[in-house]
Parts: structure tokens; sequence; C-alpha cells
């Protein structure tokens, strides 16, 4: 996975692309299979919406559309009520109680696997996660690396997601940008040819304290949680 890999996410143009490059990136990360939804309104609620991606086999689109084995399953239970993200195995499941479960969803490839959650305005909520046959790292080995990794590429999709998907929830247009100064949008695309806030300070002859400066009032001002969504949102809204 690289930078552009995660740049071509947020810019998909259509739910297609989207699917087709979530895919493609999720396996140049070693995860042959990854899903995801954009809901609005909890997972228990009455009327609660949304809309699932990614490389989903039928058969298992078709065996998943029980609610209630929904709110039996852990790594959702777990998603749901926490900000961290969940790593998963048959353990997971059988410790909770419910491994048949898990017996249910592995044939279809969902056996090792991480998820993570974002949260955007409106009551909606973001899920991504990836999945395949052999374990994970431990800690030691790059776990870490391959959260972060799967985070990073969580607040690109994100972006994508909400773009392409809102109009099938029947969620209002996108906002007009607000007014970046001259400043952060130097800072900004810089930050979107890959350069760090010390190498942005280098060439801008600024300090690295006031490029993170610039960088927090962009991400402010755009309703955005990282510098990397705030990229991609100006990318998509053509300013960049």
């Amino acid at each position: 996975m690289n930078y552009q890999q995660l740049i071509d996410v947020g810019l998909s143009e259509d739910f297609e692309s989207f699917e087709r490059r979530l895919v493609a990136t999720a396996d140049a990360m070693g995860f042959p299979m990854i899903s995801g939804a954009l809901m609005r309104g909890g997972l228990s609620s009455e009327g609660v919406e949304g809309r699932t991606f990614g490389n989903i086999p039928e058969g298992h689109a078709n065996a998943a559309k029980d609610m209630g084995d929904a709110l039996r399953d852990p790594v959702l239970d777990r998603l749901m009520s926490q900000p961290l993200p969940v790593v998963y195995d048959q353990n997971t499941y059988v410790a909770a109680g419910v491994g048949e479960l898990w017996e249910t969803q592995a044939p279809y490839g969902y056996k090792t696997g991480i998820a993570v959650k974002l949260h955007l305005p409106e009551n909606k909520t973001f899920l991504l996660g990836v999945d395949r046959d052999e374990a994970l790292p431990n800690a030691a080995g790059g776990l870490m690396q391959v959260i972060g990794g799967l985070q990073l590429l969580a607040s690109h999709a994100m972006v994508a997601a909400d773009r392409l998907l809102s109009r099938r929830l029947n969620e209002r247009a996108v906002i007009p940008l607000p007014k970046l100064t001259k400043r952060e949008m130097d800072v900004l695309s810089w930050t979107a040819q890959g350069k760090t806030a010390w190498e942005v300070s280098v060439i801008l002859s600024m300090s690295e304290k006031t490029v993170n400066f610039h960088l927090g009032n962009t991400m402010r001002k755009l309703g955005v949680n990282s510098k990397h969504q705030a990229v991609i949102k100006c990318m998509a809204a053509g300013i960049l």
C-alpha cells in the first residue's frame, strides 16, 4: 500500500471504482477480503439505515441478513461500544459463547481480521474491516503497523463513502467548503504530496509548529479529524 493508493480511494468517482480500489488496497496490505458499511443510526435502533460495500461473497451476504446474529456478534459489539480497533479470530467468538457464528462465516473467508469504526456528523458511522485465513502478526511482528495502515485507509475511504453513499441514505447535499487562507492552502498542497510537517516547514520557511497550526485550523474548518481527510475533501471539491 502506498499513499497514492489511499488518495485514489478517497477520490473514487463512483461506487464501482470505490469498491475496486478498496479491494486492491486491502490486497496490497495482505488481506484478500475487505468489507464495510456506512450507517445512520445505531445498530439496534429502529429505522437504522445503511449501505454495505466491499468484495463480500454473495452467499455470505444472504447468510448474514439475520439481525439477531449481528447483535450477538462480539466483533460488532466491541466495535460499536469502544473507540479502539478490534482484532479477532476464532477464539474471540468462542470466548463470547457464540463459536457457531464464526463457524458460519469462516467458509466465506471471515476467519481472522481487524475492524475499525469512525464517526461522522448527522449520526453516521463508518465501519471497515479486513479479513484473511492466516493468523495476524503479534505485537512484536508488526500488528500495530497493520492496524495503523487500516486506520489510515479507513480515514480516506470514509470521505469517499460519505460522498458516494449519503444520497442513497437520503442525506442532505454536501455543504460547500469554507474558505481557506493562502497559507492553509500552501501547507495542505505540500501535505497532499506526501510531505511531513517538518518538510513543509523547510519548504515554506516557517516553523513546524506553525505548519501544524495551519493544519489544525484547516481540519477544524473542514470538520475532519486528520490532515489526510482534509486533503481528500479538498481534492474531491477541486480546490487542490
